[in-house]
């Protein structure tokens, strides 16, 4: 995983939860298992990495609009709060699957 174009899974997540300490919330397009809270073996921070999950085929990173990350440059880019089809798409079936959940 640390050279561009490696990939992963679900057991990729569990191990990258237990060797960080951080709790990793998946929202995917799936209607039926609209979130997957991966929890690490020992919690050693607050912090929470957030991901979407296209359709058993691909992860991004998300994260609230304004909090873009840097990665240690000094400038901040902006990105709109969903910049394609699939991300659009992913909200909306969240929001009908958190609502008929109710989350």
């Amino acid at each position: 995983m640390s050279r561009s174009g490696e990939w992963g899974d679900h057991v990729t997540l569990q191990a990258a939860a237990d060797s960080y300490g951080v709790k990793i919330f998946v929202i995917t397009s799936f209607k039926d298992t609209c979130y997957i809270e991966i929890l690490p073996n020992v919690q050693r921070s607050k912090r929470v990495i957030f991901l979407s999950f296209w359709a058993e085929v691909h992860y991004n990173s998300i994260y609230p609009l304004g909090d873009v990350p840097t990665f240690g440059t000094k400038k901040k880019k902006r990105r709109q709060k969903f910049n394609n089809k699939h991300s659009s798409e992913l909200a909306d079936e969240y929001q009908e699957c958190s609502n008929n959940n109710g989350f």
